[in-house]
């Protein structure tokens, strides 16, 4: 009896079992990501530093503080 190839199986692959995404994708998107946030990161210091914008969030003079 010859052997069988493992492609002919009457059985079906199951889907839910199966990964849909491939690692190397989703490794590619963190990169993609922190790339994104170092480059927007760059620009505030550049707007700081030439353009003097002011990149704090929190607002020291805030108007409406109870006395």
């Amino acid at each position: 009896m010859r052997p069988r190839s493992p492609y002919g199986l009457i059985e079906t692959l199951d889907g839910e079992a199966t990964a849909l995404i491939r690692p190397y994708l989703t490794a590619y998107e963190r990169q993609e990501e922190r790339a994104a946030r170092q480059r927007w990161r760059c620009l505030s210091l550049v707007m700081a530093a030439d353009f003097g914008v002011d990149l704090d969030t929190g607002d020291v003079h805030a108007t409406g503080a109870a006395w």
